[in-house]
């Protein structure tokens, strides 16, 4: 399996209700699925870093998937255990 991205989305900087998913591909294709799947073109994409075939294979994410991770203690745990 590939390594995925952790991806926050957000409207503006200091956005308070941005949204993290954690998509099973590499970073350029993961920002064009989101953008498709959610179709918000113009919201700020960041990459917060890779996320190990460890994660995804717990998310049962396959490649090209996504996942909605909003909660941040979900976030601070992928964060502390899965990027690199």
């Amino acid at each position: 399996m590939t390594n995925g991205r952790l991806i926050r989305i957000r409207t503006h900087r200091s956005d308070a209700a941005a949204v993290i998913y954690v998509v099973a591909e590499k970073r350029e294709k993961a920002i064009a699925i989101l953008k498709h799947a959610l179709s918000r073109p113009e919201d700020e994409y960041e990459d917060l870093g890779r996320v190990t075939d460890t994660v995804l294979a717990a998310l049962a994410l396959q490649p090209g998937q996504i996942t909605r991770r909003n909660r941040c203690r979900s976030v601070a745990l992928y964060i502390k255990g899965a990027l690199y």
